[in-house]
């Protein structure tokens, strides 16, 4: 086969004898934004991801406020179009979500639902998870889930056994 050419503008990189590996996927980042830039940014993570070679990353509802409606989804999607990498953003769930909203936006997963109050105060109980579930298979939104039983976390944090 004939070499390709490079269009005007384009530059073309010897590979002759390298391993060339496509971009890798974080299926699971924590972009602090909105509310807490200051630990890290949209353009601060998605520079370490492409850094690193990542070129695809989903972020995390856990942030101030969660991402748990549609206006929190498009306000994190703002802020999100600043990265420079391919991103996903997560739609969470908490007593307060809005399935109805937060379904209209193009989210990657209804995702990391908390089954404890492990990082916050997004845990939910057994009915609520339950009903998220259905809401995302009526929709065919994949879910992703902090998988911990709030009894026994709730039990150790009381004990001070907290598996140290």
């Amino acid at each position: 086969a004939e070499p390709l050419g490079a269009d005007a503008g384009e530059r073309v990189l010897e590979a002759r004898g390298r391993h060339l590996l496509p971009g890798a996927v974080d299926a699971h980042v924590h972009f602090r934004e909105p509310g807490g830039g200051h630990k890290e940014t949209w353009t601060s993570g998605s520079e370490s991801a492409a850094a690193g070679g990542v070129t695809t990353v989903v972020d995390q509802p856990n942030t101030s406020p969660p991402t748990v409606d549609g206006a929190a989804f498009d306000e994190k999607a703002a802020l999100a179009a600043e990265s420079l990498v391919d991103y996903g953003i997560n739609g969470g769930v908490t007593e307060e979500w809005d399935p109805k909203s937060l379904f209209e936006r193009p989210l990657f997963a209804l995702g990391e639902v908390f089954l404890a109050d492990s990082t916050g105060d997004m845990g939910i109980d057994a009915d609520l998870f339950a009903d998220a579930l259905d809401a995302a298979a009526a929709r065919d939104v994949p879910v992703t889930v902090h998988a911990e039983d709030a009894t026994l976390f709730d039990e150790s944090a009381l004990d001070g056994d907290l598996g140290g």
